[in-house]
């Protein structure tokens, strides 16, 4: 008796998932669903030394070690400080419903402190968000996308010190006060792993050898956690009631799957999900780092005769502070990788603690990123996974995107990708139930990718770089995303008519 219902039980289910299928259809989003495509300041804007604007990290770095960047700078980049205007007449062409910009520091802030306000980079801000609301174009303005102004720099005031938590609170502070009465959605800081534990052991250690790794990349992460839930904190007690914007933080993963069915593999794939994203995610949700973070980097630091974790720990007050500090999830995704096991190794570091290495199937299609092979498969996963860890958030994907070398207008790849990828988040809506409501294709421009230089191409409209005029093209892809915009449909044409 006991086995026929359970039959009549799982026939019930099965045909409940087939109507609830039936009524998702995988190829239409709904009008509530947007569509936008994002850029950072640095990547676009140009103008580095113009009305008032101080130096930058990058601006820095660019310009003093050129051969770490394809000999490229951001001084001119797509010149976006002078032609907005023609950025948001490409945005209008093409139909987006929001654009992702971010704000420059030091454009704002010469001195990176509030009591020097630079009206010109006011200006230009304001002017912006003015054309994109004429337009019909929701602004979504990241605070912090990796620009520190260099004035900081020289005062030690980085990621890595607590002094930098006080200096971003404020920076956002004025941001909201200068802004907010017409923005509506705000990332405070871009990609903290990335700038975190990225950019020091690709880049600066060539520089400084001595920095210690495996130390500042959790001090950095710390601070940026720290800083975002000020930052939120204060947005709920001075500006909600009366400008009613939602903040996240942008966090970004890409889907970590065991290159074998060994137990080895599925605890690195997991190990790395909680390294990667769980860094940050954990403590926003639970309120924490995870337990595996602690554990091993506390073990390994007791092994180099370290004193104490080189992991930080967050007070009771700062746990209480950070737990729930978001509205929604923001997650940047591009591709997926194979996890496995990585033979330890006793030197500090981010990875040596992670303990795991990632490969791509040489079958998945190359791009002009080497490590973001195409697995559209991927960003359906990634969705999935947030779903089922941070309790079933709101996401909006924040970044999301296909490059090549070529930068050429006819960019039928391009356009696959974004179908493809457009299909597996539809998947994710209908059969695994996330709540995804936003969609940003990664970039609006060609532009220069930071350290690649200007080589690598994620636009959906061209810049020419050889021209004075910084000549802006639509390409294919353009078309596509905005005839998907204007019938909410993936499978349509790529018409230029």
């Amino acid at each position: 008796m006991f086995r026929a219902i359970f039959v009549l039980l799982a026939v019930f289910c099965h045909v409940a998932r087939l109507q609830s299928t039936a009524t998702c259809d995988l190829f239409t989003f709904p009008s509530t669903f947007k569509f936008g495509a994002g850029t950072a300041a640095y990547q676009i804007e140009g103008g580095w030394n113009e009305d008032g604007k101080s130096r930058s990290w990058w601006d820095w770095f660019t310009n003093n070690y050129p051969q770490y960047c394809n000999n490229a700078t951001g001084n001119i980049a797509c010149d976006s400080y002078h032609k907005y205007k023609e950025d948001v007449a490409a945005m209008k062409a093409i139909g987006l419903e929001f654009y992702r910009f971010s704000l420059s520091w030091s454009r704002i802030l010469p001195k990176g402190f509030s009591y020097s306000v630079n009206q010109a980079g006011v200006d230009y801000y304001n002017n912006l968000i003015d054309e994109l609301k004429a337009a019909g174009i929701e602004p979504l303005v990241t605070i912090y996308h990796w620009d520190t102004p260099m004035a900081l720099e020289y005062l030690g005031t980085t990621w890595t010190s607590p002094k930098m938590v006080d200096q971003f609170v404020a920076f956002a502070d004025l941001a909201f006060s200068l802004f907010g009465d017409r923005v509506k959605l705000w990332a405070t800081i871009n990609e903290p792993k990335s700038f975190c534990q990225g950019i020091p052991g690709y880049f600066l250690t060539y520089i400084f050898p001595e920095l210690p790794m495996g130390t500042l990349e959790y001090l950095c992460g710390h601070h940026v956690l720290l800083a975002h839930a000020k930052t939120y904190r204060l947005y709920q007690e001075k500006y909600k009631s009366t400008q009613n914007g939602r903040i996240s933080i942008t966090l970004d993963l890409n889907y970590n799957m065991p290159l074998t069915n060994s137990t080895e593999d599925i605890e690195a794939a997991e190990r790395r999900n909680l390294f990667e994203f769980g860094w940050f995610a954990h403590p926003l949700y639970y309120g924490d780092y995870p337990q595996i973070m602690k554990t091993v980097i506390a073990n390994n630091s007791a092994k180099q005769n370290f004193t104490a974790s080189r992991l930080p720990k967050f007070s009771c007050t700062e746990k209480l502070m950070i737990k729930g500090s978001y509205d929604l999830f923001m997650v940047n995704s591009y591709t997926g990788t194979q996890v496995t096991l990585k033979e330890y190794n006793n030197e500090p570091s981010y990875i040596n603690d992670e303990q795991t290495s990632g490969t791509q199937p040489d079958h998945w299609l190359s791009t002009a990123v080497s490590n973001l092979k195409v697995y559209p498969e991927g960003i359906r996963y990634v969705l999935k996974y947030i779903k089922e860890s941070y309790g079933n958030p709101e996401i909006m994907i924040t970044e999301n995107g296909y490059s090549d070398t070529t930068g050429n207008v006819n960019d039928t790849l391009r356009i696959e990708f974004i179908r493809e990828t457009l299909g597996n988040i539809r998947l994710a809506i209908c059969e695994d139930g996330v709540n995804v409501t936003r969609y940003t294709y990664w970039s609006l421009l060609d532009n220069l990718e930071w350290a690649r230089g200007y080589g690598v191409k994620f636009g959906l409209v061209q810049i020419d770089f050889d021209s004075e005029n910084r000549t802006r093209t639509l390409k294919r892809s353009a078309y596509y995303y905005k005839n998907v915009i204007q019938n909410r449909y993936i499978n349509v044409t790529d018409s230029t008519e």
